[in-house]
This record gives structure tokens, sequence and C-alpha cells, in this order.
């Protein structure tokens, strides 16, 4: 018994291990189909034959062969994913089929999209270039003359697009209206919450959400919100464990990693925070968040020479990005090498004069150098650009 125990241990702990090394490998190839490299994220997908049983899966990967121009690929792949889930490949097929520029079949399987629970919002297919090519044909003008979407759908969007404008007050009518004619929708409870986020109500908010996200079937974007609103009001371990549960369902943004790290950092668990970093590296190994982010976190703990070999492939990958060389000069100014920062903070003034932070810090340093005289300069100017703190270095050291 022991021994069947044991086997059957290793042999979960075997398949958990794959099904975590095909998530990561989707995640780098959706970054890389992102930067532009869709042949190289389609050659990494290609033979995982492990996709063939997840509709979700099938379905980005079916995207990333569509962007390759491996149409006959992605069509099998959707077609596929709609054997697994009913309608699940309805809308990559309507791509495929507009790629192709063959307007009458593109429409008719969007048409049958629009009719199935999974369909995707009027601005997001308005906005998918996939269409391009058909946008302009009959076919196309006659599928929008009909009206697919019910009010509370189109009062959301509406919200959605005002909160994102920076028109609380807009969308705070618009919320009145949706509010009064469905007051019991989870749409209806999920967009207050929205609002009072853009109040700064985020206890209030979180507490909406975590009602409307407790069930497994919910749309990732109101996870997304639950976790914003949970960093909004400084439970940022709370925040990190929604962004765990999007990674756990293997929702393919690789920005999750990043999201979760910058999470664990503020709550303090620097140890997870690195790791997760170093999991996004591994996908995108040319990021300068995520280089930046890594060096920075290793210089502020003291470890400022495993710290360098980030901050200077970061500048070496991206050397015209002032944050490039602010995160090194941060680095720096933590390790208390003074002259260093001053060098590095100067060549990110060079790039982006007008930051107060960064006039800031090399007016630290350079108090710190000895040299109190050139630092005033920089210590008024992010006074100037509403730096606070400035106000008392300037108190100190330069006012005669």
């Amino acid at each position: 018994m022991k021994r069947i125990i044991l086997c059957l241990s290793v042999l979960l702990a075997s398949q958990l291990l794959t099904g975590q090394d095909l998530y990561y490998d989707v995640l780098k190839a959706v970054s890389l189909s992102g930067r532009g490299e869709a042949g190289a994220a389609a050659a990494l997908l290609a033979d995982r034959s492990e996709i063939n049983s997840d509709a979700a899966l099938l379905a980005v990967r079916g995207d990333i062969f569509l962007q390759a121009g491996k149409i006959r690929e992605a069509k099998s792949d959707f077609m596929k994913a709609g054997s697994l889930r009913p309608g699940a490949g309805l809308y990559g097929l309507a791509r495929c089929a507009a790629a192709e520029g063959d307007a009458q079949t593109a429409v008719s399987l969007l048409e049958a999209h629009l009719k199935s629970p999974l369909r995707k919002s009027e601005p997001e297919i308005m906005l998918d270039s996939a269409f391009s090519k058909i946008s302009a044909t009959p076919e196309w003008r006659a599928l929008w003359k009909k009206d697919w979407y019910r009010v509370y759908e189109r009062k959301s969007w509406e919200i959605d697009h005002y909160l994102k404008s920076d028109h609380a007050g807009m969308a705070a009518d618009v919320y009145a209206e949706l509010a009064a004619l469905y007051p019991d929708l989870p749409v209806t409870e999920y967009c207050m919450a929205r609002i009072l986020m853009s109040q700064k109500r985020f206890s209030e908010a979180a507490d909406l959400l975590e009602g409307l996200t407790s069930s497994g079937d919910v749309p990732a974007g109101w996870l997304l919100s639950l976790a914003s609103a949970r960093s909004g009001e400084g439970s940022y371990y709370a925040a990190a464990a929604v962004y765990e549960r999007l990674i756990e369902a293997r929702y393919p943004s690789p920005d999750l990693l990043m999201l979760r790290a910058g999470m664990l950092l503020r709550s303090g668990d620097r140890e997870a925070a690195r790791n997760e970093m170093l999991k996004y590296i591994e996908i995108d190994p040319d990021n300068t968040e995520a280089l930046g982010l890594m060096g920075r976190t290793l210089a502020e703990e003291g470890a400022i020479y495993e710290a360098l070999p980030y901050l200077n492939q970061n500048i070496e990958k991206h050397p015209g990005e002032a944050s490039a060389f602010r995160l090194r000069g941060d680095a720096w100014l933590a390790a208390r090498s003074w002259e260093k920062a001053v060098e590095d903070y100067t060549m990110s003034l060079d790039l982006d004069p007008e930051n107060g932070l960064v006039n800031l810090n090399i007016g630290i340093a350079l108090v710190n150098c000895g040299r109190s005289n050139d630092a005033c300069h920089y210590l008024r100017k992010a006074r100037n650009l509403g730096i606070r703190e400035a106000t008392d270095w300037l108190s100190k050291h330069c006012i005669r």
C-alpha cells in the first residue's frame, strides 16, 4: 500500500510540474507574440499535445498561429476548442475567415458567436484588426444593423469608457440609469464597485467584488478589479492571492507574474517576489520593468553585486530609456555609492529632465558627495515639480 501511495504521489507531482511547464510555455509564447515574434511563439507551442485537451489554451494557440500566418493550423485549433466546449472556437474561426478575405463565412461564424454565451463585447470586436479586410463589405454592415447586446451590457461599457477617460461624474450618471433599470444584476454591482474605486473607496469596492467573484466561473476582468481594490486599500498580500488565483486558472497573461511580484514586495515577502520576477524574466529576458525591479529589489537588500547584472543588462538592452539609468541610480543610492548614483541619474535626466524624483535623488547623492552647491539646483527643480521631500533637503543644505 505504501508503495502504491508513493507511486501515486510521484505521478501527481509529475503531472503538476508538466502542467506548470505548459502554462509557462504558453505565457512565453504570448509574450513573444506580443513582441512581434509570432513565428517563434507558434514554434514553441506547435508540438505541445497537452494543449489539445484544453479549450481555452487551444484558442490561445489558435490566435498565435493566426498571427503567424498559419491559418490552417489556427483553424484546426479553433475547431478542436469548439469540440471540447460548444462555441469556444467560433470567434477564432471567424477571424480566420476574415484573414482570408471571406466575408460571407466570417460574418456567418461571427453571427453564431454573437448568439453564444461566450460572445465578446462589441467594442472588443470592433477594435479587432483581424476583421479589417471585411469591415467595409455589405455582409459586415448588414451584421451590425441588428442590435446583439442588451441595454445593461452597453451601459456597462459606457461606464468603463468614462472611468478610463477620467470622467467619473459621467460614469456615475450612467450607473444611476443602470441601477434604476437593473438593480439586482451582478454586472450592476460590478459597475458600482468600479465607481467606488474611482472615489478611492477601495475597501467597500473590495467587499462587493469578493462576493461577486466567490464562484469559480467569473470574468478575469472582475478578478483583476478585485486585486486592484485590495491593493488600493493596502491589502497587498490579499491582492497577490487574487493574482495567484488567476495564475492557477492558467489565465494567459504574462503580466500576472509582475503584478503579483509587485504586491508581494509591498507585503514584505521579498523572496516570493523575487521568484515571480525570475519566472517573468525567463519568459521575457529583455523586459525593462522586470530587469529594473529585480535589480532594485536586490540592491535594496544590500546585494548590489547580484543586482548589477540585471541593471547593466537593462541599460544595454534599453540605452534610450531614462528609467533604465534611473533604476541603476536607485541601486547605487541604496548602496550609498553616491558618485555612481550621480552618474546614472545624470544620464536619466538627459533623457527625461522633468522627472521630479530623479531630480530629488541626484540632489541627495550630490549632498552626500559633499557637493551641496551643485545639489541645490536639482533640489529646487524637484520642489518645483511637486516633490515635497525636496523642501526638507533645501532647508538643511541650500538656505544661507
